[in-house]
């Protein structure tokens, strides 16, 4: 029993993951159907009523992380800044390269077999984002080079999805930075069949282990107390801004991006531009109440409602657009992904109002003379000529 409790913690991690169950598109809007999280969870530990909540048995294989289109989950140990600052330590202080040198950073799954000894090892790669792919890119590394396992044989077989997702966003981000020529490889290598560890095997990997561990604890150290404060306010804020987003601003503000960059819209990027119908809308306030990140605002100017778009802070959850009660949100087709890096908010619907003639509150102007309440009540013949 001791052996067996000791070869656990050799070989699995501690559960990390943090669920701000607020964010969740089922919490916010109880018609949504997402059910991402709970249907990529090869545990099936995961339960919505009506958020999110872990239970005994998580693997912390991340794929969760991944998939949430709000970022529910957010580990405290392997976070995209831990793992980019992971591969500067591999890339080395000294970053002069001899000619025809190429510099690769390696990463593989926990069943595949690592190509080096400084290779990023992940639960699976499906936890590779866009953004790790970028910074890898940005810190001077001219090739990803990534090993699995044969992923059809692994109950993680959701993330080979995740990973081809997130290398077709990265490509776009790549090509539009001026970094087009960076290179992901992926290889399969499958991990021989250990034989039983022995006693001294089994302490060395826990050594490994507890090193690795004291390792991201001091690169979290620094940053404890205002995580803290982050944590608390998040707790009790209902809007956040997206961390990957941030991050993903962060890193493009380094190298910029071209102008002229025209992109189609696609429902797997984690950002989009919206449009409104202004002859549709009614102005209820229900998408920028519901939006996660603030991405939509509004503003009451003279008679008119402005309702407000910041493309740098949308996730493309498409939670406003199933919640819209007229249908009067939809995409753009087609964007210049420069737009993702604009941190100002631009006017996106006029709509002009007017006041209820009943009980005096604020609706659009047009055929309607009285609100959707009083309407119900079917108070209008009373006070209304037909």
């Amino acid at each position: 029993m001791a052996t067996g409790f000791l070869l656990n913690m050799a070989l699995n991690e501690v559960q990390d993951n943090r669920a701000y169950s607020g964010f969740c598109k089922h919490v916010r809007y109880r018609k949504s159907n997402c059910r991402r999280c709970v249907e990529i969870c090869p545990e099936n530990v995961i339960s919505l009523d009506p958020g999110p909540t872990i239970n005994t048995g998580c693997t912390d294989c991340s794929l969760c992380q991944s998939a949430c289109p709000t970022e529910v989950f957010q580990p405290e140990i392997y976070t995209d800044p831990y793992l980019l600052n992971q591969a500067k330590v591999f890339l080395g202080s000294d970053r002069r390269r001899l000619p025809g040198e190429k510099k690769e950073l390696f990463a593989h799954c926990r069943r595949a077999q690592n190509q080096n000894a400084n290779s990023l090892l992940l639960p699976c790669l499906g936890r590779i984002t866009p953004n790790i792919i970028l910074g890898a890119a940005l810190l001077g590394f001219d090739e990803l080079a990534l090993t699995r396992a044969i992923c059809s044989q692994c109950r993680l077989q959701a993330g080979q999805k995740l990973l081809l997702n997130s290398i077709t966003t990265s490509r776009i981000l790549l090509k539009s930075a001026g970094l087009g020529r960076f290179k992901i490889n992926i290889e399969v290598r499958e991990k021989s069949k250990e034989a039983l560890l022995s006693r001294r095997e089994i302490f060395s990997k826990i050594s490994a282990k507890a090193k690795h561990k004291a390792a991201s604890f001091a690169y979290h150290k620094k940053k404890a107390i205002r995580a803290k404060l982050a944590d608390n306010r998040e707790d009790e804020a209902d809007k956040r801004p997206s961390p990957a987003k941030q991050l993903l601003r962060k890193l493009l503000e380094q190298k910029g991006l071209e102008d002229d960059i025209v992109v189609k819209h696609n429902p797997a990027f984690p950002w989009a531009k919206i449009k409104i119908e202004e002859n549709k809308c009614s102005a209820c306030g229900i998408c920028p109440a519901l939006c996660p990140t603030g991405a939509i605002s509004k503003k009451l100017e003279n008679d008119k409602q402005l309702l407000f778009f910041n493309s740098s802070l949308c996730t493309n959850c498409s939670l406003c657009r199933a919640a819209c009660p007229q249908n009067a949100i939809d995409f753009e087709e087609n964007y210049l992904l420069a737009e993702i890096l604009e941190n100002e908010p631009v006017v996106i619907a006029r709509i002009k109002l007017t006041l209820c003639f009943i009980c005096g509150e604020m609706i659009t102007a047009g055929k309607n003379k009285l609100c959707p309440t009083c309407r119900k009540r079917q108070v209008w013949p009373m006070y209304v000529k037909v």
